[in-house]
């Protein structure tokens, strides 16, 4: 990666904060907003209520950001190939029992331009998990994408294919005004993009016992694609799905796509 994706991501960690116009749009407080935090942060942050401003009055744009812990993303994952389902003939080896997808966000930068609507930048780290259902183990360091069937003999109970990403979201957020309780319905939508980190076949059998292996899998590079969140507090549903295929160089793969949907904790 070059020095300005590192500076990037260094910038939304201590927040730093770009000089707006002197035109602002200044709200009187609302009622104490009763939404309890679910999130950890250390910098600038949006979450805070205009009753607990030491500000007489709310003053819009204005910019957040720092170190975080929020959109704690957990729930499934499915494999779309050619728009359908059920894998092609050539990808029955990618089958799997269960897929699961798990992620959320370490680093924010954001600016709210009043109290209904912000956008904000976010850095933090994504995992797919696949848990195949053929004993096959994927070819390290071979282009295209590769297998080769695994001994039965060796009574094989866990087959697990990881990819991780760093993941970059691009959100514009929309809430509603506080309801009677203080708590607000909200949704979220942008482009969510990631950088692959590594990936990861696990294997567990009665006689080699546990084996692991690390490489790229000629799993995509770089993959973007729509979300959306729903959510009331701070809690949610979400939704995303990669348009590029999930491997790549690999041209028995072409159309095959990843959709993950579940609960976001921390909207």
């Amino acid at each position: 990666m070059n020095n300005t994706f590192f500076a990037v991501i260094f910038g939304l960690a201590i927040g730093l904060t770009p000089t707006l116009s002197n035109a602002q749009v200044v709200y009187k407080k609302e009622n104490r907003d009763s939404t309890q935090s679910v999130t950890f942060s250390i910098g600038k942050q949006d979450n805070e209520s205009p009753e607990e401003s030491k500000e007489e009055e709310i003053s819009y744009p204005r910019t957040y950001g720092g170190i975080t812990f929020t959109r704690i993303d957990w729930g499934f994952s499915r494999l779309s190939d050619g728009g359908s389902f059920t894998l092609d003939e050539q990808n029955q080896f990618l089958s799997y029992k269960k897929a699961s997808n798990f992620g959320f966000d370490i680093a924010q930068f954001g600016i709210r331009f009043n109290d209904q609507f912000k956008v904000y930048l976010a850095a933090g780290f994504e995992w797919n998990y696949w848990r195949l259902k053929q004993d096959v183990l994927l070819l390290e360091n071979v282009t295209p994408l590769t297998y080769e069937d695994l001994d039965p003999e060796a009574h094989y109970a866990k087959n697990i294919l990881t990819s991780t990403y760093l993941r970059l979201p691009i959100t514009v957020e929309l809430r509603s005004r506080q309801l009677k309780n203080g708590k607000r319905v909200k949704l979220a939508f942008g482009a969510m993009t990631g950088v692959l980190l590594k990936g990861t076949q696990r294997l567990k059998s009665e006689q080699y016992g546990k084996q692991k292996y690390k490489d790229t899998f000629n799993l995509r590079t770089f993959q973007y694609g729509p979300f959306v969140r729903l959510g009331y507090d701070n809690f949610g549903i979400f939704g995303k799905y990669y348009v590029n295929d999930l491997f790549e160089k690999s041209p028995q793969q072409e159309g095959l796509h990843n959709l993950t949907f579940g609960l976001t904790l921390g909207f």
